[in-house]
């Protein structure tokens, strides 16, 4: 076995060019392989040596390998004299570089479609299609809305129940600066005089207190002012309506007041909305026939009564009642062991909360 003696080894130099050996990725270096010019190019930020190497018409890439735990080295021998030399050599990793114009989501997305359309099962083939069916340009759409809202005007939109956004829509007209409790809600401002006449003719006749709620029921006597009597029917109707569901409310036979058919179309008129012949209750209306009857409920029985007695009668949680109930400007008081709305002066402001459909 011949037995070899180092006398030098040959060191890279960082500084100059020195051999490279290159590893590609996807493949190894046969026989058929042809000289090929390659591109050395140094980082000018890490010092390393970046190589740059075309084969059929593909790019491949590679930095040059930090050795730090070894070094590679490779043995060159001269044929005629039979002397060899070890030559210490750099690393090259090759890549394909490969450039599309698709970013990644969607190169990804494509790559999927095209599997799932080869290789997928028939319930994943039929789902991959319902999503491409689903796709939507969003570009086109954006167009088509931009024309569709060209011909809109603010007089073709119904835009009452959002253009009041005050606490004063959902009671009726206030005076929150008011002197007296007297001077808070006028009933001139609820219901006209003639209204209030007109409306009393028509219920006089019929037997509305037994159609009242035991609530109410506790509080009206015949003996009351005859506009205290109508307020009570008010209240008692915005009571039942806020009860009813609204496909009960949709229907052609609805009736919010049975025994006066003029308070009845008031009610219709301002808690309830009109779209295409049929009759709706947004979620502010129906906040606003609560409080609405609330405030009667306060005007007729001396400006107060008993929460406990109302939720428990009408089914209602204390908080819910407690939310109106601060819209109103009343407050609510503990009396002994009851817990009692009234309306007093100062009146009391409603507590700041969030915008929202509901409160």
């Amino acid at each position: 076995m011949s037995e070899f003696y180092i006398d030098y080894v040959c060191p890279k130099d960082e500084t100059e060019r020195h051999p490279v050996i290159f590893n590609f990725q996807n493949g190894y270096i046969t026989d058929n392989f042809k000289d090929t010019e390659c591109t050395i190019l140094r980082d000018e930020i890490t010092s390393k040596r970046n190589v740059a190497l075309e084969v059929c018409d593909t790019l491949y890439v590679g930095a040059e390998e930090q050795e730090e735990l070894g070094k590679t080295i490779i043995m060159a021998r001269n044929k005629k004299t039979g002397k060899v030399r070890i030559i210490e050599v750099g690393t090259v990793d090759l890549k394909p570089y490969l450039k599309v114009d698709l970013d990644n989501s969607q190169l990804m997305e494509t790559s999927n479609l095209d599997l799932s359309r080869k290789f997928g099962s028939k319930k994943h083939k039929k789902i991959m299609e319902q999503r491409e069916k689903l796709k939507v340009n969003v570009q086109t759409v954006t167009d088509q809305m931009q024309n569709v809202s060209q011909n809109i005007s603010e007089d073709q939109l119904d835009l009452s129940n959002y253009n009041k956004t005050d606490e004063n829509f959902y009671v009726p007209p206030i005076d929150r600066e008011a002197k007296s409790v007297e001077q808070v809600y006028d009933l001139d401002k609820i219901l006209t005089e003639d209204m209030f006449e007109k409306v009393y003719e028509e219920m006089e006749n019929t037997d509305y207190m037994s159609n009242f709620n035991e609530f109410l029921k506790t509080i009206v006597s015949e003996n009351m002012p005859k506009k205290h009597l109508v307020l009570a029917l008010y209240a008692n109707s915005l009571l039942n309506m806020y009860g009813t569901l609204m496909k009960d409310i949709t229907k052609k036979t609805y009736v919010a007041c049975p025994h006066s058919a003029s308070l009845n179309d008031h009610i219709l008129k301002n808690f309830l909305s009109i779209s295409n012949n049929r009759k709706l209750r947004t979620p502010q209306m129906k906040d606003k026939s609560l409080c609405h009857a609330l405030v009667f409920v306060l005007l007729i029985n001396k400006y107060k009564f008993n929460l406990e007695d109302l939720c428990k009668q009408l089914k209602f949680t204390s908080r819910v009642v407690a939310t109106k109930v601060s819209v109103t400007g009343a407050s609510i008081i503990t009396e002994g062991n009851k817990k009692v709305v009234q309306l007093k002066l100062p009146i009391s402001k409603p507590a700041l909360r969030r915008r929202s459909n509901k409160f």
